[in-house]
């Protein structure tokens, strides 16, 4: 081949997987949820800046709203652990509040007003699951219509 070098073809070795392996591993594992990191910390009255130093980003800012004046509705809400689905939601709703994320809502002043953990869900066990999380990953599929 021109313009390669012959290192370019070699295959990494199997301490070079391993290794990357235990690298995303370990990226994985520092991925807590907002409740193991201090969502419970999390108070009426706190500001915004208070938020963020104890959770970090959250995953979606959905602003504040407007009424038709320009009068200030709400402060928004913050939302952490979101997924790809519940992202796209929050930007084609915006006042949907998905079940599965925790949930900050601010008031006009930029302080917390309430918070919320993900809302249980039944894991197909008939108890409910209240680790903060909810679902399984891949639920329990259901019967299709004509059987």
């Amino acid at each position: 081949m021109i313009g390669y070098s012959p290192v370019m073809n070699k295959k990494p070795s199997i301490g070079a997987r391993f290794g990357s392996l235990v690298v995303w591993s370990l990226g994985f594992v520092g991925c807590a949820t907002p409740a193991q990191q201090g969502f419970d910390e999390v108070a009426p009255g706190m500001t915004r800046e208070e938020v963020q130093i104890e959770l970090g980003e959250p995953s979606v800012r959905i602003p504040p709203r407007f009424d038709e004046q320009g009068v200030l509705l709400d402060g928004g809400r913050w939302q952490y652990a979101d997924n790809l689905s519940s992202l796209a939601n929050a930007a084609a709703f915006p006042d949907f509040v998905p079940d599965r994320v925790w949930v900050i809502w601010f008031d006009v002043h930029g302080v917390v007003q309430r918070t919320r953990r993900p809302i249980r869900v039944e894991d197909g066990t008939g108890e409910q699951n209240d680790d903060g999380g909810g679902t399984p990953l891949f639920p329990p599929t259901l019967p299709s219509r004509g059987r």
